[in-house]
């Protein structure tokens, strides 16, 4: 399959919106604002090259089941040009390379290295952690902690660092503070994003 054309726009715009929540042909043709059976041939499409999946849920409101469409899994596709290799390849996803992915797409590249570095410096102590965001508009790790003892760590730890990153260690109501539009997540396995979501705005 010829991945670049085969997820040219609408493909591409049905599976950002299914991947965020599962939705139904309507569903996806009202916010595409084009007609269910187009997106419905867009469908058959992706269902055929399989990346996505089908569910026909219960009754709704008015008296009819639906289809849910979702993604199949979860994956990747790296574009690589470099002097000394290039290439194409499509990765399925794992919990490692969401969180590298995460970092790497921080605007500021200089910060990388070290973001990852600070993170995998943290997974040391993942227990006394609730959970670790990116504040993407200001490259700032969040980290949602209050041991004191695993902050003087990392604070000992970062001032080797040869950049200097930014980073805070915040309680889950100080979270609050932050717009959730900008918090991406590197560990959060009680889902305190989820709660964020829909409301709070930064102050």
């Amino acid at each position: 399959m010829d991945f670049d054309s085969f997820l040219s726009s609408p493909r591409w715009e049905i599976l950002q919106i299914i991947a965020k929540k599962p939705s139904s042909p309507m569903e996806i043709a009202e916010k595409l604002k084009t007609t269910v059976s187009y997106i419905s041939q867009q469908l058959k499409l992706l269902d055929a090259a399989g990346l996505v999946i089908k569910k026909r849920t219960g009754t709704a409101e008015k008296g009819k089941p639906r289809t849910l469409f979702s993604i199949s899994d979860e994956l990747t596709y790296f574009i690589y040009l470099t002097k000394d290799f290039s290439g194409k390849k499509l990765i399925h996803v794992t919990d490692y390379h969401k969180t590298i992915l995460k970092i790497w797409l921080l605007e500021n590249a200089d910060l990388h290295y070290y973001v990852e570095k600070l993170f995998w410096k943290l997974e040391e102590d993942l227990q006394e952690v609730e959970a670790i965001f990116i504040e993407t508009s200001e490259s700032k790790v969040l980290i949602v902690s209050e041991d004191k003892k695993l902050k003087q760590k990392i604070d000992l730890f970062a001032e080797k660092l040869e950049k200097r990153i930014s980073y805070l260690f915040i309680s889950k109501n100080q979270l609050k503070k932050f717009s959730s539009e900008f918090l991406v997540s590197l560990h959060d396995p009680k889902n305190i994003l989820n709660e964020l979501k829909g409301g709070n705005k930064n102050g």
